[in-house]
């Protein structure tokens, strides 16, 4: 007859009845049986805990909920199953390895989620503080850097004097400038080049390229307008060198709340406010901008335009490096052209928009 040992046996099924019988271990299962209950759990499920405080050793079944078989005979770890010495022992080691090893990855992944909560939190914590050093930057800074520019190109030959086509552009963008934050206040400048390009500047100064006013429509024209505006509005120039600097400093300058601006601006500044933004200020001047339109009852789907004009000199350059610095770093074209058209079919209204004055910009 097989060697019982005195157990117990629990399941919410027989309410608060504890059922007292033998454990029974063969090669293929465990057997609980007493006068009232006969039980088999297969070896191959079965799960083993030791509860050493109680003093007892516990038999699970996962696929029974509620079931506990136990008993205080610990000789049950060394019984011989099948030629097989402390088959039960082994079990349980193997379950308690396992168990340490599903602790330890649960303990990592918490520590990575930590990482990954505290990494965001970082860059949240740092991009709010960037935006609120940008908002102290001194105006007269702003202008120092852009007027520099434009003397430069001044200088060099390549600024238009040409207040008649200036004052046509101003008045064609002059319905978007009635939204945009102190857009009345902006100064246009026209940059002879034949590539399609235009930038904007820190203190409301945007610059644009003839080969800009030759490729683009009046829809086309104020769309890159109003995407340069959002630029300037939301101090992407001063965020970019801000932002430079990094995490420690950033916050050291934003706890002097009383000054260290000025050590972010130093040699150098300026010609960072002339390179291409990163793709997350591209893809927030995009947004931005596309608002600013439909505020100003523009047909938005200029800016739209635009992109698939740049997206052909793209296609018959045939190579990425052609295209105007101020691109390179964009997000890539096919991308802001699918992102726009999504907010275009999402619109409520899609006609009725204002009809800009025809203006010759070409000359």
């Amino acid at each position: 007859m097989p060697h019982g040992f005195d157990a117990e046996l629990f399941h919410p099924e027989l309410g608060h009845e504890v059922v007292t019988g033998k454990v029974f271990i063969e090669p293929e299962a465990l057997f609980f049986r007493s006068d009232t209950t006969n039980l088999e759990i297969p070896l191959k499920r079965l799960v083993v805990e030791l509860d050493e405080a109680g003093g007892r050793i516990y038999f699970k079944d996962p696929e029974v909920t509620g079931l506990r078989v136990y008993t205080a005979d610990e000789s049950i770890l060394n019984f011989r199953v099948g030629g097989q010495h402390g088959v039960i022992r082994k079990l349980l080691e193997q379950q308690a390895s396992s168990r340490e090893v599903i602790r330890r990855l649960r303990i990592t992944g918490y520590v990575l989620a930590a990482c990954v909560m505290l990494s965001w939190l970082v860059v949240c914590a740092t991009h709010f503080m960037v935006r609120s050093i940008a908002a102290r930057v001194p105006p007269e800074w702003e202008q120092k850097f852009a007027e520099q520019h434009i003397a430069e190109l001044k200088a060099g030959g390549l600024l238009l004097e040409d207040s008649n086509r200036v004052a046509k552009l101003v008045a064609l963008v002059a319905p978007l400038m009635q939204v945009v934050p102190a857009g009345n206040t902006f100064k246009f400048h026209i940059v002879q080049s034949d590539q399609p390009n235009a930038y904007a500047l820190p203190g409301g100064h945007i610059v644009v390229n003839t080969g800009l006013l030759n490729l683009a429509d009046n829809d086309e024209l104020v769309g890159v307008i109003a995407h340069e505006s959002a630029h300037i509005t939301q101090k992407h120039h001063a965020r970019k060198i801000i932002s430079a600097a990094g995490p420690l400093i950033i916050c050291g300058v934003f706890m002097n709340r009383g000054g260290g601006i000025g050590n972010l601006f130093g040699e150098g500044s300026g010609l960072m406010l002339i390179q291409g933004f990163s793709q997350e200020y591209e893809a927030e001047a995009d947004e931005i901008g596309w608002n600013y339109l439909v505020q100003a009852n523009i047909d938005p789907r200029g800016m739209v335009g635009i992109f698939r004009k740049l997206k052909a000199v793209e296609s018959k350059e045939n190579h990425a490096n052609q295209i105007p610095q101020a691109f390179e770093s964009h997000p890539a074209l096919d991308k802001r052209i699918a992102r726009l058209e999504v907010k275009w079919k999402k619109m409520t209204r899609q006609s009725g928009f204002l009809v800009l004055e025809s203006v010759l910009l070409k000359p």
